[in-house]
């Protein structure tokens, strides 16, 4: 087995995708030193803190407690092209998606987590304290003991999207009146690219196809145009 593949001395890549995501399942968040204490051990455990899953039941939370739980890889690619018409009237719509994979979500650790030197997201106003026990947003906190930054279902999430590419309305003028002026068409139009998209709950991200948050996010774009035919 390549090293450079997920799994390990227990589960190995075999049967799974290549681009299968292997880490730790969250079970929540420890919400008093008595669950910590009767907890299987895990280092950096405390109130506030992630509960990671002891999948094998030996006690311990270690790197054996890992599974495949998901792919980057959509079992679906998809597009919806409609047109429609009516009188002079036409509109134009084009979209496109994907479904049935999951992907790290970028704005977990940069809107959820506190991180030095840089500015905490909103997300962590409703993070986990004693009075806020619901939160599924872990207590706020410059370290990281617990190691929450490790590869999990709470930073992979499910990013299917359907996103609304294009979408162009458009109004050709009556022929008696282009006529007139030696044209077989005239026609304005609207347009707008990058419009709005679809994503699962539990997403936060903006952009789905925004992969980090360094990267320029594509622009919305609106345009109008006319087009004439003599």
């Amino acid at each position: 087995m390549r090293s450079a593949y997920a799994g390990n001395a227990e589960q190995s890549i075999l049967g799974h995708s290549q681009y299968a995501i292997f880490g730790y399942i969250v079970d929540g968040i420890f919400q008093n030193q008595a669950q910590v204490d009767a907890a299987p051990k895990q280092v950096g455990a405390g109130v506030g803190r992630l509960i990671y899953k002891d999948l094998n039941k030996d006690g311990v939370i270690d790197s054996k407690d890992q599974e495949f739980f998901g792919t980057t890889l959509p079992k679906l690619e998809y597009g919806v092209r409609i047109n429609l018409a009516y009188k002079n009237f036409d509109l134009a719509i084009f979209g496109s998606g994907v479904s049935g994979r999951i992907g790290q979500d970028p704005y977990i650790t940069d809107d959820l987590f506190v991180q030095s030197r840089d500015n905490a997201g909103p997300g962590t106003l409703n993070a986990w304290t004693p009075t806020n026990t619901s939160s599924s947003i872990p207590a706020v906190t410059l370290s990281n003991n617990n190691n929450e930054f490790r590869v999990s279902n709470y930073l992979y999430r499910n990013n299917s999207y359907f996103k609304i590419r294009n979408l162009q309305f458009g109004y050709s003028l009556p022929s008696q009146i282009i006529k007139k002026w030696s044209m077989s068409q005239l026609r304005i139009y609207f347009q707008g690219e990058n419009l709005f998209w679809f994503t699962p709950k539990g997403y936060i991200g903006s952009d789905p196809e925004r992969t980090n948050t360094s990267q320029i996010p594509v622009p919305t774009t609106y345009s109008f145009g006319v087009s004439v035919n003599f």
